[in-house]
């Protein structure tokens, strides 16, 4: 009889390791103490309508999350929007400045050419002494982002305008803080030889119904069985193997091979009686949603800011005619604001770059996701446990194991099928 394994916590990274091992004629138990499946990329309601728990970057390079979806039915240019790069980033300081691949040129050129367009050649030269340093700063010791652009003549403006808003986007930590090495890696696959690895992913949909939903369809239609709402209290662990989990009311699961998909927090304390892992620091972010008039529009599905306390704007207005989100990464003076204090906010300087917009909006919603992603610090890569424990039959994944991505929903996707494709080749092997 097939064993079945256990995988605790139904985020995006344990929802690929299921479909992993269910592809390859595996059982699977996934468990999730949520009432609902998703993670940090989830369904939220808000006025009748199905929200985003928060707004997620997703980019051409997503490979293994683009193959995923495909594997389970999912169409991806039916599913999100591929549109070519194309961010203004709008400054209190500077003149608006355009990352973008349009034009009649080929890339990267056309890239180049709409930088020159809005930074001047000083500002390409720039771009481009650090995109060739790219390798240098891989090889080396890693340093704090902020090091990283002084060491290549970043300008003030380019840094102010260009390098910490990517950095907070990608990385979710200010650039004080930040890993070159991580940040360097990011740069080189999104913006290296292929110009559709830059492209922009918009979802069709909410987060929950574009991957998690009909991947819990998949998992139970392929035998699989999902648990909502059920906590795992902790591992039984015996001989150095482990045997099943504790659940709440005192009830045992037995299991031969489990997986851990959850956040670096819950992952540490379900293995804290058995093994040590480096918690890592835990950064917020912030979603602030504003619903204009039913006809108010972006002038592109995602703009930039820099210089205030909004970072990020999204046009959601294809799910939700006139519904814009802001993004606010990472920890700032928004965290002391109320939620209407913030709003108002917001709306001011929203205002003040498009002064078309309303002056207020008809409703706010703020979410506020207190441990959103891990920190990106220097030397983070040394902290990031790998996939394989010292237990026997024990896996992790979830965005925090070892890869070379920071918190993004590939990287949880591809540390899903990493552990899930390890723990075959131990039950082949």
């Amino acid at each position: 009889m097939t064993e079945t394994t256990l995988i605790i916590g139904g985020g995006w990274s344990g929802l690929a390791a299921a479909i992993t091992l269910i592809q390859q004629g595996h059982k699977v138990h996934l468990i999730e103490s949520a009432k609902q499946l998703g993670g940090r990329a989830r369904n939220v309601g808000w006025q009748g309508q199905t929200i985003d728990n928060g707004q997620h970057l997703m980019i051409g390079a997503y490979d293994h999350m683009l193959a995923i979806m495909r594997s389970i039915g999912i169409n991806p240019t039916e599913a999100f929007h591929r549109q070519s790069i194309d961010i203004t980033i709008y400054d209190t300081d500077y003149p608006p400045l355009n990352l973008s691949a349009k034009g009649k040129l080929p890339w990267p050129l056309s890239l180049a050419w709409n930088l020159i367009r809005s930074a001047g050649f000083s500002g390409l030269l720039q771009v481009s002494r650090l995109q060739a340093n790219i390798p240098k700063v891989l090889s080396g010791n890693d340093i704090t982002v902020s090091d990283w652009l002084l060491k290549t003549r970043q300008s003030d403006r380019l840094i102010k305008q260009l390098w910490e808003p990517l950095c907070l986007a990608t990385l979710n930590t200010p650039i004080d803080h930040a890993s070159a090495h991580t940040l360097a890696k990011v740069l080189q696959d999104s913006l290296g030889q292929h110009k559709s690895a830059a492209d922009l992913l918009i979802p069709q949909q909410a987060l929950g119904d574009l991957f998690p939903n009909v991947a819990a369809e998949y998992i139970k239609r392929h035998g699989g069985q999902i648990s909502l709402q059920t906590r795992v209290q902790g591992l039984i662990v015996q001989q150095g193997k482990v045997t099943g989990i504790n659940i709440q009311d005192g009830k045992i699961i037995t299991a031969d091979s489990i997986i851990i998909a959850t956040n670096p927090s819950q992952s540490a304390k379900l293995l804290k009686s058995h093994i040590t892992i480096d918690k890592p620091i835990e950064y917020p972010i912030c979603t602030v949603y504003l619903q204009y008039p039913i006809d108010i529009r972006l002038p592109a599905p995602m703009l930039g800011m820099s210089g205030t306390v909004s970072q990020w704007l999204f046009d959601r207005s294809e799910q939700s005619p006139g519904l814009i989100a802001v993004v606010i990464s990472a920890p700032g003076k928004h965290e002391k604001l109320s939620s209407n204090e913030l709003i108002q906010q917001v709306c001011k300087e929203i205002r003040q770059v498009l002064p078309d917009l309303p002056a207020t909006v008809e409703k706010g919603f703020v979410i506020r996701e207190k441990r959103a992603t891990f920190a990106c610090t220097v030397n983070i890569e040394n902290q990031r446990p790998k996939c394989e424990t010292t237990i026997k039959g024990l896996w992790l994944a979830g965005d925090f194991v070892a890869n070379s991505y920071p918190s993004t929903l590939e990287g949880a996707i591809r540390n899903g099928k990493n552990a899930a494709q390890q723990l075959l080749s131990t039950k082949n092997s």
